[in-house]
């Protein structure tokens, strides 16, 4: 009994410190509680990794699935509104069909622009195989179109030297994207010089409100301000890591050729030269703007993301609930916006510039439909000449899809306001027939492929200079001297 007794003494102390470790254990994985200031700043702003998707659109992937492996048709209207001052405005309607054999694989599409009920233009499109054409029955009677295969050596006729062999659309959407062992090696190779250059106590935590999308959030905010000289450290060492680390440059290869650049940006030893000019310029012209990055946690949720480099460079990423935006200002000389050289060089960004320019993405997701709304401000200065696209594509609903597109583009000319406003509507059936598509081949399509430069060269000239001069005959029967009058300035040589 005695033995039990003393059995027990020692094993409960030992269950009872199990116990604690496990739930130490749990509340460290699955709460803040015992994380460092150092751990929940990375913690948060890892979360902030999904930036790179706020220009995609989920219902746009499921679209394209669905528009891949169905036969459809299509409808759409599209209005032009020229306004110009408080009492001036203009406009012109076009209708667009389109259909789509999935058996095939053949999509045809055309615009046609309206006076009233009339047709007076039409414009067709057709994607047959791997070819790619539009025609204009008024300009020439067959289509003209491009062979998406062999484009290198296309390219090369025509002096350009990085034209991948073939375009391949899919390539270029997830371009930003990496896989998690991608992601992870990049954290075990380059987080450890930033921690290198950036002590624990410097990572600080206050609480803060702020207001996003109309609603105050109270959040923690974790945030590090890194001066000139340690943000140049940690550049030059993370480039000379670069320059070993054979996986990352290999995915810099990678993206580099699928945006279809050449061996002196794609080849690693080219890559590794263009790196060491770029450390050659943070030696002999070192950073001198701070940096500040501040983390925003709400509920355990990365909710914004400041991140200011001087008052050079301003960017603000916001994520709460279906809702995300980006907001950056960037300032910069006008010299700085014509220079040449391919390295950037944030020196060059200064300030009270002459010009800070602002870009605003954002993205709203709902069951039905998913928005994506862009504006451009060249100048906030001047904040009224501005350029606004939203596209709001829906989710394909009893096989069928509903979306619309805005563009306004605002400017002044001679102290007045223009406004021009395209609004496009478009709806996407699915059907089990569609009226017959024309296959494109050599025989009924000038491809340029099959032709010397010379040849289609002087073809494409006249051909494009015919379709501006017949588009400006039908601008003015609309009485739209303004559009006349930009297209009788442009002629190709």
């Amino acid at each position: 009994m005695y033995n039990m007794k003393k059995k027990l003494i020692i094993i409960i102390p030992i269950i009872a410190i199990v116990l604690i470790a496990i739930i130490i254990t749990i509340l460290y994985f699955t709460t803040d509680l015992f994380k460092s200031n150092e751990e929940l700043f990375w913690k948060y702003f890892s979360q902030a990794e999904d930036i790179t998707k706020i220009i995609d659109n989920d219902k746009g992937e499921a679209q394209e699935n669905f528009k891949q492996t169905n036969s459809y048709t299509g409808n759409g209207e599209i209005s032009f509104v020229l306004t110009q001052g408080e009492n001036s405005s203009k406009q012109f309607n076009a209708v667009t069909t389109s259909r789509h054999d999935a058996i095939n694989n053949r999509t045809y599409s055309d615009i046609t622009l309206k006076n009233g009920e009339l047709d007076i233009f039409k414009v067709s499109y057709i994607n047959s195989g791997d070819i790619y054409g539009i025609k204009c029955d008024e300009i020439f009677g067959s289509y003209v179109g491009i062979q998406n295969s062999n484009l290198t050596e296309l390219g090369k006729n025509y002096g350009i030297e990085n034209m991948p062999n073939s375009i391949e659309k899919n390539e270029y959407t997830n371009l930003l994207e990496l896989t998690d062992a991608q992601k992870q090696h990049l954290v075990d190779i380059y987080l450890p010089i930033v921690n290198k250059y950036v002590p624990k106590e410097q990572y600080e935590k206050v609480k803060e409100n702020i207001d996003i999308n109309g609603v105050s959030y109270t959040a923690n905010v974790y945030k590090i301000e890194l001066t000139g000289d340690t943000v140049n450290s940690i550049l030059i060492e993370c480039l000379n890591t670069l320059k070993t680390d054979t996986e990352t440059l290999m995915i810099v290869s990678e993206k580099m050729s699928k945006l279809g650049f050449g061996t002196e940006n794609t080849d690693t030893a080219n890559i590794i030269s263009k790196i060491d000019e770029i450390i050659g310029k943070l030696q002999s012209t070192p950073i001198q703007d701070s940096l500040t990055i501040s983390v925003y946690e709400n509920d355990g949720n990365n909710i914004c993301t400041q991140i200011n480099f001087g008052n050079k460079i301003s960017a603000v990423y916001e994520r709460v609930n279906n809702i995300s935006r980006l907001s950056m200002d960037i300032s910069y000389e006008k010299e700085t916006a014509e220079s040449n050289d391919e390295i950037i060089d944030l020196n060059a960004l200064v300030e009270n510039s002459n010009i800070t320019s602002r870009i605003i993405v954002e993205k709203n997701i709902n069951e039905n439909t998913t928005t994506n709304n862009i504006q451009l401000i060249p100048d906030i200065q001047n904040s009224e000449e501005n350029i606004n696209i939203s596209l709001n594509l829906s989710t394909v609903q009893n096989d069928n899809i509903n979306n619309s597109y805005v563009i306004v583009l605002n400017q002044f000319q001679d102290d007045k306001k223009i406004t021009t406003t395209i609004n496009y509507n478009n709806n996407i059936v699915k059907t089990d027939t569609v009226e017959e598509i024309e296959e494109l081949s050599g025989s009924n399509t000038a491809i340029a492929n099959n032709y010397t430069k010379d040849q289609f060269t002087v073809f494409i000239k006249n051909w494009s200079n015919i379709f501006i001069d017949k588009l400006s005959e039908k601008m003015a029967t609309l009485g739209l001297e303004e559009i006349t009058n930009e297209l009788d300035k442009v002629n190709i040589e």
